[in-house]
């Protein structure tokens, strides 16, 4: 089964971040961008997965939202 760009998260990408953080109503700042890096990391490690789908990842950013300005 391929990837789908739409579905998974690509953290190297800032727009994509960007998105996350516009989503929650966050500024698009460089260290909001690296916070919802370290979530992902965390969150992937927590569920033992390789890649992380959009809701996924939104899902877990609800819950941190104190780690971002």
């Amino acid at each position: 089964m391929a990837l789908s760009d739409h579905e998974y998260v690509n953290f190297s990408e800032d727009y994509e971040l960007n998105y996350h953080l516009r989503k929650v109503g966050k500024s698009e700042s460089i260290a909001n961008r690296t916070a919802l890096r370290a979530i992902g990391s965390e969150l992937k490690g927590r569920l033992n997965k390789t890649y992380l789908t959009h809701a996924e990842f939104h899902s877990s950013i609800k819950t941190q939202l104190h780690r971002l300005s």
